[in-house]
């Protein structure tokens, strides 16, 4: 059996998949906010439970919003006080006795989308996954693409396409919390959409409620989805660009809405090379269970 922890800052999502990767149970909790043993002491307790419950010893991967160091010491991961800079895998070695497995969210979600999901025949897939942040991730044949610090896919801290800033002049370049100014992420995460919008409007609003008065033709609405959707076509066109994947697939809760894949169809061409045939962008198979999945694909297909 496999066990997948999908851990974010409020909550962690733990599932059960057996040996065909079928998922067997699923529960969600919340995460400790800064009391690192009880962390430790809710991951140690439902991997007891649930080798009892199905007479095995599990292999365990944990997914979260970060990275870690080079030689697995520590976890970065800013957005999850409660083990940044801990030493998680170690920790839980010792208190479950063996080895456990993890890796950034966006690269469990694309892993899991690589296995049976969106980017299944793909030979170099690239996922964004558009929430609270912007996370990224590529895979080719199969293998998570890591890099020298596993920073690859931190698309999210690129600059976004200089034409946006002639085609808006007036659009501002937002402070990112990686200490640059213009980054992706700052405009096309769900927070980005809310800065957007009190950009436009002058007023405060979270990103579901900006969608609602969009379809309601709100002035202001459509000018800061007009925005909105040219940055992600803009972001996606240079990674297109540089990278050439087969397939590009979309993560997070901003990814749930239809029209936002046909209006990046409509969008991406304009910001391609000339001759350049754009990638299909594709909604996720599995959805909010692939983060979960992915962490236990982790330990399922890790050496």
């Amino acid at each position: 059996m496999y066990y997948g922890f999908d851990i974010g800052g409020t909550k962690v999502a733990f599932a059960v998949f057996d040996d065909d990767f079928n998922e067997r149970e699923r529960e969600t909790y919340a995460t400790p906010g800064e009391d690192y043993p009880a962390f430790v002491a809710q991951i140690g307790r439902r991997v007891a439970a649930a080798d009892s419950r199905w007479h095995c010893r599990g292999r365990v991967g944990l997914g979260f919003p970060g990275v870690l160091r080079p030689d697995d010491s520590q976890v970065l991961a800013p957005n999850v006080p409660v083990i940044h800079g801990r030493a998680l895998l170690a920790d839980l070695q010792q208190r479950l006795a063996r080895p456990i497995f993890a890796g950034n969210d966006a690269n469990c979600f694309l892993l899991s989308e690589y296995h049976q999901g969106a980017a299944a025949d793909i030979d170099l897939g690239l996922a964004l996954t558009l929430g609270t942040g912007v996370g990224g991730a590529l895979i080719h044949q199969g293998r998570l693409l890591a890099g020298r610090h596993g920073g690859c896919g931190e698309f999210g801290h690129g600059g976004i396409n200089a034409t946006l800033l002639r085609r808006y002049p007036e659009l501002p370049l937002f402070a990112c919390g990686c200490g640059r100014q213009g980054c992706l992420e700052t405009y096309v995460s769900g927070t980005g959409l809310s800065r957007l919008y009190l950009h436009c409007s002058g007023r405060s609003l979270p990103g579901q409620e900006i969608i609602r008065v969009w379809q309601q033709q709100q002035p202001e609405a459509a000018r800061c989805l007009d925005m909105y959707l040219d940055i992600l076509a803009a972001g996606i066109g240079d990674l297109v660009t540089q990278l050439d994947p087969g397939r590009v697939v979309l993560g997070g809760g901003l990814s749930e809405y239809d029209w936002l894949y046909r209006q990046l169809a409509e969008r991406l061409p304009g910001y391609l090379m000339n001759g350049v045939r754009p990638p299909a962008i594709v909604a996720p198979r599995f959805g909010g269970a692939g983060g979960v999945r992915g962490a236990a694909l982790l330990a399922k297909y890790a050496a």
